[in-house]
């Protein structure tokens, strides 16, 4: 991950950019999830408001891992993998997981979809921007075997 894109850096500390860059190759969702809360466990950045193509978002990062919260992204688990949860955005309307290759997801409350963000830096410009999300991801087909 490059470092954060100027039109955010100012809302995160000074290290974040680079040191998160060097955490974010993990084995695992959950690996790559405690790194994030390492470098920052706890921070909320943003506000919700007025943003270029939807409202923006508040994003508060969890001060320590919170497991089972993944229930709510098992629909989407074949194509998405194990995803880690990682913070809370717009007033916790939105959940935020991650994959083993660093790629965040968002979770919409209360209409349950699931939205692909990419990086970290590429999430959170687009959180805290209120830049459009894309489309939602389709649930996995349900398999009868």
């Amino acid at each position: 991950m490059p470092n954060l894109p100027a039109s955010i850096e100012h809302l995160f500390p000074p290290v974040v950019g680079g040191m998160l860059s060097l955490a974010l190759s993990g084995e695992s969702a959950e690996t790559v999830a405690q790194a994030i809360v390492s470098f920052v466990g706890g921070l909320r950045v943003g506000e919700t408001g007025q943003g270029v193509e939807r409202a923006t978002s508040d994003v508060e990062f969890h001060e320590a891992l919170r497991p089972g919260r993944e229930i709510v992204v098992q629909p989407w688990r074949r194509q998405v993998g194990n995803l880690t949860s990682v913070a809370d955005a717009h007033h916790g309307h939105i959940m935020l997981f991650v994959d083993s290759g660093a790629k965040l997801y968002a979770f919409t409350d209360p209409d349950s979809k699931l939205y692909a963000l990419g990086s970290f830096d590429r999430a959170m410009e687009t959180l805290l921007l209120g830049l459009d999300f894309g489309l939602p991801l389709q649930p996995d087909a349900q398999s009868f075997d």
